[in-house]
């Protein structure tokens, strides 16, 4: 009998300290759900091989990660190698620290459609993430996947900005401005022959932060002003990343204001398939036009000659392949949005636009494919839109109706009062004073609650960011125990004690 006490002792102390052991457990589980692998670029310019830039990768591995392997870009020579082996053409985590690191160089000169974007000179570097970038492969033990997360930042001793996506190493001026929606940083090299001046510049960019309502909003964004050697327009390296590449001599006060563009490219976070990769870029135009017309830098009928042009009209949106030339996705692609915008207004009266399209998609984890914008469209317009939008982004590109709101006062004579053409009121435009948000309607609308691409301003997007072939094939854990299997093995282990103390 003493036995079976004994037994039933133990039994209790298990079942009683089971739940503690699991929330320990679960504790310890939920701290390595915040661990990331945080991986840093540390960019160093080589005056002796101008073109080329030295770059120290290192990498803060978490305790839950089990394996880690790394490749370098092309035509990369590696230096030196801290906490990882080489396996030919991979770099593999040694495990014997919980931090590692690889220097090597690398050429610099990203070319877009439209011409070179990066370069490495003898005064000056500008790189973008996507040109050293590590490609990685990792598996884990426990909780979601760690994630992989990239900075750059300027070696010590060297005269630059880092920012997330891009670094610019060389003499330069930094110009702030603090604002109610964040932090806007301007970067002018002296190598930059800025066109406007820095205020219209901050002035143009700040007023499309405070009118974007859509996307992740940033503290700070990082604007660097290219020098105007390098092609011409800008390019966000990677959309809903809060930094902007824009030439330095492009002007504000133009439909197609790249500084705006590209802002809008840092609110982005939508992910398309390849026939809708032309939203990204259609939409930016669209409202970089938008917002250079109520910031009052063009007039009504330049605005109206943008929004409406006639170029690539018949062009299919969805296949790029047929395209005659890179720029249709912004001319067609401007109108198309444009049109859409005015249907939905008037469809709604006012009350939704197509910002509320951009939101709805925002916050989905689908991809955005034709079907799924026109039953987007359709849902936000209040009405069955399916047939009109895919005619209007595969066949010919739809008019965009002259009075935006429907109020039937002409947007001349709406601009003369000095009211919204794109809010109507009982009054015929009387009181309906212009809106601080150009995307949509001040109030929060009702539907509100219902349910990492390179981006050249003058190129083609390429879909997620080329830098990390990121995978995570399956854990090597074994998982906890569960609670009712436990408890199962203790009442095995109660009958065998009581059957083998049973009376004979």
């Amino acid at each position: 009998m003493r036995s079976h006490a004994v037994a039933v002792l133990l039994c209790l102390s298990i079942l009683v300290s089971a739940p503690s052991v699991l929330a320990t457990e679960s504790q310890a589980n939920a701290a390595d759900d915040v661990q990331s692998m945080d991986v840093r670029y540390v960019v160093d310019r080589l005056p002796e091989q101008v073109g080329r830039v030295q770059v120290t990768a290192v990498v803060d591995v978490p305790d839950r990660v089990s394996d880690l392997s790394v490749r370098t870009p092309t035509n990369t020579t590696v230096l030196s190698a801290d906490g990882l082996a080489s396996t030919g053409n991979r770099w593999r985590w040694d495990g014997s620290s919980d931090t590692v690191s690889v220097t090597y160089t690398v050429p610099v000169g990203l070319r877009t459609a439209y011409g070179q974007r990066t370069a490495d000179t003898a005064e000056w570097a500008l790189v973008v993430r996507r040109e050293v970038a590590l490609h990685a492969r990792w598996r884990w033990q426990t909780g979601p996947d760690p994630g992989w997360n990239e900075t750059m930042a300027v070696a010590a001793g060297q005269r630059g900005v880092g920012g997330e996506t891009a670094v610019f190493v060389g003499p330069h001026e930094t110009i702030t401005r603090t604002t109610p929606d964040g932090t806007v940083r301007l970067v002018v090299p002296d190598a930059a022959t800025l066109e406007p001046d820095t205020v219209a510049v901050l002035d143009t960019i700040g007023d499309a932060q405070r009118s974007t309502t859509i996307g992740d909003t940033h503290d700070a964004v990082t604007v660097i002003a290219t020098p105007n050697s390098l092609a011409v327009g800008g390019y966000t390296p990677s959309n809903g990343a809060p930094v902007a590449l824009v030439n330095a001599g492009e002007r504000v006060g133009v439909p197609t204001n790249v500084w705006v563009h590209e802002y809008r490219h840092t609110r982005q976070t939508y992910h398309t398939s390849a026939g809708m990769a032309w939203l990204e870029e259609g939409s930016a135009d669209y409202y970089a036009a938008r917002m250079t017309y109520q910031q009052g830098r063009i007039d009504y009928d330049r605005y109206r000659r943008r929004v409406t042009t006639d170029r690539y009209r018949d062009a299919d949106l969805t296949r790029p392949s047929t395209w005659s030339s890179p720029d249709v996705q912004y001319d067609k692609g401007t109108r198309v949005v444009a049109a859409l915008d005015v249907h939905i207004r008037q469809a709604t009266d006012g009350e939704r636009t197509f910002a509320t399209v951009l939101r709805r998609l925002s916050r989905s984890d689908e991809q955005v494919t034709l079907s799924l914008f026109a039953e987007t469209v359709s849902a936000v317009a209040g009405r069955d839109l399916d047939a009109f939008v895919r005619q209007a982004v595969t066949g010919p590109a739809p008019p965009v109706p002259a009075d935006p709101d429907g109020d039937g006062v002409s947007t001349h004579a709406e601009r003369e009062r000095g009211t919204d053409p794109y809010r109507a009121t009982m009054a015929d435009g009387r009181a309906d004073h212009t809106a601080t948000r150009v995307d949509d309607a001040m109030r929060r609308q009702s539907d509100e609650d219902t349910g990492r691409a390179a981006t050249d301003r003058v190129g083609v997007a390429g879909g997620p960011e080329a830098g990390a072939d990121r995978s995570a094939p399956g854990r090597s854990d074994v998982p906890p125990v569960p609670l009712w299997l436990a408890v199962l093995a203790v009442w095995l282990v109660l009958a065998g004690v009581l059957w083998r103390d049973r009376p004979r």
